[in-house]
């Protein structure tokens, strides 16, 4: 049996020589430069900065800036963030130094819905990210693509002046915000999936909601995305929320894939060809099935990607068809670089 004097012994022994390590490794730390952080205002304690933020957070952003500097370190609950108020220092960290700053943190909500490591939006920087990037700028959101989609945008165009022109005939009230959220529903679930999310069938109507919802709590405050000790704590309901969301968007896209699947079956789809003696034109789930099922394909490419990439296309043109609509300058230099890289205005032609 060992005597307590001998184990008190070896414990000071360990310390006499973990104690030169201790003060090496520190003195070697503080050795290292180590960058300050950009101006800062006076944080509370636990939640940092929160109090700062308003309903409009880029005018929250604006006063800060304002005063603080263009350069501002934040610290929101547990999470520090770095935000940027001026076009120049935009470009230093989002071109001139793309891939130091190109991933990019998900909140619970979108990493339950989006699949985790499936999203695009929020992957980072691989071979999966720069695969999937040439996939949207050639085939996806490419010029031949989205040329191929003009009669469909052409139709529902016209079948939205011609609402209304009858609702100027019969002197009716017409709630445009709505009417314009139709026809841009209607636009990208064609092009995405061939539906009509303007019918009435229960698809259309699964596909809507799930389309509100989905863009609804990407955009809520979710504490437990900020304060540390709340991230196990499902205090809004966020976690079950973002489950019943993905639960039942899976069950829609699955059966919509399937369908689809069956149909390339039965008939070889090209892309100005017919399908049983009906026009029939790729969509971006035949050019994403295209992808699954080539057997040399550069990366993993699985089912839970392509649910992913089509939640992630239809959340990116519905954004982009909302900005075209609804922004002021459009000479921005966000919206020239968008422009640039897919072309919106051919898209809206």
């Amino acid at each position: 049996m060992i005597s307590h004097s001998f184990l008190l012994a070896m414990i000071v022994l360990l310390l006499l020589f973990l104690l030169p390590l201790f003060f090496y490794f520190k003195r070697n730390k503080k050795s290292q430069p180590h960058l300050p952080h950009p101006p800062s205002p006076p944080t509370i304690p636990i939640i940092g900065h929160l109090h700062l933020l308003k309903p409009l957070i880029h005018h929250a952003f604006r006063d800060l800036s304002e005063r603080y500097g263009p350069l501002i370190s934040l610290r929101l609950g547990s999470a520090r963030f770095i935000v940027v108020n001026t076009p120049s220092l935009a470009k230093e960290f989002l071109k001139t130094h793309e891939l130091a700053y190109s991933h990019r943190k998900m909140n619970i909500a979108i990493n339950m819905v989006v699949y985790d490591d499936a999203t695009f939006a929020f992957a980072p920087y691989g071979s999966y990210w720069k695969f999937i990037k040439k996939l949207s700028t050639t085939e996806l959101l490419g010029n031949r693509t989205i040329g191929q989609f003009q009669p469909i945008r052409t139709q529902e165009l016209h079948e939205f002046i011609q609402t209304l022109a009858n609702k100027s005939k019969a002197k009716e009230s017409l709630n445009l915000t709505q009417a314009l959220l139709k026809l841009s529903n209607n636009i990208i679930s064609r092009m995405m999936l061939s539906i009509e999310t303007s019918g009435t069938d229960n698809q259309a109507e699964q596909a809507r909601a799930l389309v509100r919802e989905v863009t609804q709590i990407f955009g809520e405050f979710n504490i437990s995305d900020f304060i540390g000790f709340c991230k196990n704590f499902d205090l809004q309901g966020f976690k079950k929320r973002a489950l019943d969301i993905h639960k039942r968007y899976d069950a829609l896209l699955e059966k919509i894939i399937s369908d689809r699947e069956e149909s390339r079956r039965k008939a070889n789809v090209i892309e100005s060809g017919s399908v049983n003696g009906e026009e029939r034109l790729k969509d971006f789930l035949d050019i994403l099935l295209d992808v699954f099922e080539e057997k040399d394909r550069e990366v993993n490419f699985t089912r839970s990607h392509i649910k992913s990439l089509i939640l992630v296309h239809i959340y990116l043109l519905l954004l982009m068809f909302i900005m075209f609509l609804y922004g002021h300058n459009y000479r921005s230099n966000s919206f020239l670089e968008i422009n640039t890289k897919i072309h919106l205005n051919q898209y809206f032609q």
